[in-house]
């Protein structure tokens, strides 16, 4: 009955008339966002069903471009890549995933991280209905980035990207590293090319296109250190060549942030990746480094000086030990249940005081994910938050010794993907990474990775 009639006839129908209804409906009401992402969602399905990493992809590519919305046109793009888009990917890919579709694919089972991530999402939804009389802007902001990164983890857990869809990843990859750096490069010397919205921070870090440092950085850290292990397992030749020419122009680009968090992150990653691939890394390093020294005697010595009074500067540095200190006040009054979801910055000024001697000139942003989040939600809900990655180090390294000591899906994937993690928990521990869509889509798209790898050795499905 349902392969025979209900699937093939009676579920067309069903959406025909329920997605002719609302397409009619929102058309009246001039919802054109709405409009669009109900005449794609037919095809997207399609596409989705046939080949569902393409979601991912999709996401991957054009959002870096949407981090700042300055026309009508580029919000309604915002809504169905980013709001619809993910949610309609892991719909597709469960509904496959249930009926095992196809039949070779092995069914994957959630488990206590994915519980842990469910209970996050229900303990900070009550949070924002308790706090805020007028919730719907605090859930959009949760929906943006918490929900959608969620969703970003969940799908790849559920779709279990193979060596084959790694490999049709690494293009991807490629493109974003070189796009990020040519138009990092250009924010400082020909920033007239490029538009407005990419230059909030221009003379003072750089930011791409994706509006944060923070985020940019650790962009850069993922797809570069995918294309490097990516070339250490090609013959030498021109893409092996291009990949590790992405990965030495992407630390060049990191320096040029000015960000020490970024800074910091990359260094221990680069430690990380030193201890996996010692020859290759040192190699890389010696040119990179040559590379620097040639160019900060020219064409960098601006940069190369503004780095030194960035090195030197200790007023910013104390101001963090004030912000830091007034988060912990926060959490210290109100552990269990925060100030309310999005409201650290009403309340941090109360609590700043003098540190060492030193006092804040005025209220600053938290500069600290993790304080702002157990400040924001309570301690509790942090914890959740953060199980995850807990959970998957520790079958990560249960799992270590099953896994291939080589190849592209080897334990070196999995340690590349957890220096990737490591550089996100220091560069969030010295920013605001919880601002950034991209940024905490990444995170949870590299710990998805790493969840999908580790378990396929954990059930001996490989």
């Amino acid at each position: 009955m349902w392969e025979t009639h209900l699937l093939p006839k009676g579920i067309p129908i069903l959406l025909g008339l329920v997605l002719g209804t609302l397409l009619a409906f929102f058309i009246v009401s001039e919802e054109w966002h709405l409009v669009f992402g109900l005449v794609l969602l037919v095809p997207a399905v399609i596409l989705f069903n046939t080949y569902p990493f393409a979601g991912l992809m999709i996401w991957l590519l054009l959002m870096p471009f949407l981090q700042t919305t300055p026309t009508e046109t580029y919000r309604y793009v915002y809504w169905i890549v980013h709001r619809a888009l993910p949610p309609l990917a892991l719909i597709v890919a469960a509904l496959a995933n249930l009926f095992q579709v196809p039949k070779k694919r092995q069914p994957v089972r959630l488990g206590r991280a994915e519980w842990a991530m469910i209970f996050y999402l229900g303990l900070v939804v009550l949070n924002i209905f308790w706090f805020h009389a007028g919730s719907t802007a605090y859930l959009y902001l949760f929906y943006d980035r918490v929900f959608v990164p969620f969703c970003l983890y969940l799908f790849v857990r559920v779709v279990a990207p193979r060596e084959a869809e790694l490999k049709r990843l690494m293009p991807i990859a490629f493109v974003i590293v070189m796009v990020q750096c040519v138009v990092g490069v250009l924010s400082w010397f020909a920033p007239r090319v490029l538009p407005t919205d990419w230059l909030t921070l221009q003379g003072a870090r750089t930011t791409g296109t994706l509006a944060y440092p923070h985020a940019y950085t650790t962009t850069l850290v993922v797809f570069s250190f995918l294309l490097f292990q990516d070339a250490m397992n090609r013959k030498p030749g021109v893409v092996r060549s291009a990949f590790l020419f992405g990965f030495g122009f992407s630390a060049v680009c990191i320096f040029i942030s000015f960000s020490r968090g970024s800074w910091l992150g990359g260094a221990a990653a680069a430690m990380g990746l030193l201890m996996m691939y010692p020859k290759t890394t040192v190699r890389t390093a010696v040119v990179v480094l040559i590379l620097m020294t040639l160019l900060g005697s020219g064409v960098l010595s601006q940069q190369m000086a503004y780095a030194r009074e960035r090195m030197n500067s200790e007023d910013t540095a104390k101001d963090r030990l004030v912000i830091w200190d007034a988060g912990l006040q926060m959490i210290k009054a109100k552990p269990l249940f925060g100030w309310g979801y999005g409201d650290y910055a009403e309340y941090a000024g109360q609590f700043q005081r003098r540190v060492a001697n030193y006092m804040a000139a005025y209220s600053h942003a938290s500069h600290n994910s993790y304080i702002a989040m157990a400040a924001e939600t309570g301690v509790p809900a942090f914890l959740l938050f953060m199980f995850p990655v807990l959970w998957w180090l520790m079958l990560s390294l249960k799992v270590w010794p099953r896994m291939p000591k080589e190849g592209l899906r080897s334990r070196l994937l999995v340690g590349i993907l957890w220096m990737v993690i490591l550089d996100h928990i220091i560069v969030s521990f010295f920013s605001d990474m919880r601002h950034s869509t991209y940024g905490m889509g990444m995170w949870w798209i590299a710990l998805g990775l790493i969840a999908s790898t580790v378990e396929t050795y954990r059930n001996g499905t490989e």
